[in-house]
């Protein structure tokens, strides 16, 4: 299935609504309106919280995005790779105790994104950038975990908004 999530540059708390292929809202993705760490919820259309997506307050180099769990336990810690290489690969560090092996794997110029667990391709993020609005478009056959996966692409997105942000 394929999942839109169109992040506003206008909206207040940077607010989005996931929507399927048909135009139907599916999540919400929730943004507090003064946020240092451009916090983030993932939410059902009830407003009942999967996930939160934060970024480490602090870093000496490059951003860390927190992801956390609905009861606000971090699960993992998304990371750039390596500190100089072409491509956008984000190592995703699983907090102790969490069964995870995801690795998100970009082109030179993140605009594609494979999302791998085990080094398996499980699904594929397209960005698109415009003067009004980031959008991407997140396209999976798990649609069990696509949560999960919308959280990844929050937490890409909020890496990049810290890096442009520290640039200013």
């Amino acid at each position: 299935m394929q999942y839109t999530i169109k992040n506003k540059i206008f909206s207040i708390g940077a607010a989005s609504t996931v929507k399927d292929e048909f135009g139907n809202d599916l999540f919400y993705v929730k943004g507090k309106f003064f946020s240092v760490t451009r916090k983030k919820f993932i939410q059902k259309m009830d407003k009942t919280t999967l996930y939160t997506v934060r970024n480490k307050f602090f870093n000496l180099l490059l951003p860390k995005v927190f992801v956390m769990d609905a009861d606000g336990k971090v699960l993992f810690t998304i990371k750039k790779k390596k500190f100089f290489s072409l491509r956008q690969d984000f190592e995703i560090v699983p907090e102790p105790g969490q069964d995870f092996n995801f690795s998100i794997s970009g082109d030179i110029i993140g605009r594609h994104y494979d999302l791998l667990d085990g080094g398996v391709p499980v699904a594929h993020v397209r960005r698109n950038f415009n003067i009004v609005q980031d959008s991407f478009m997140l396209e999976t056959e798990d649609d069990e975990r696509a949560p999960l996966f919308i959280a990844f692409v929050i937490a890409i997105d909020n890496y990049f908004d810290k890096l442009e942000s520290s640039s200013d």
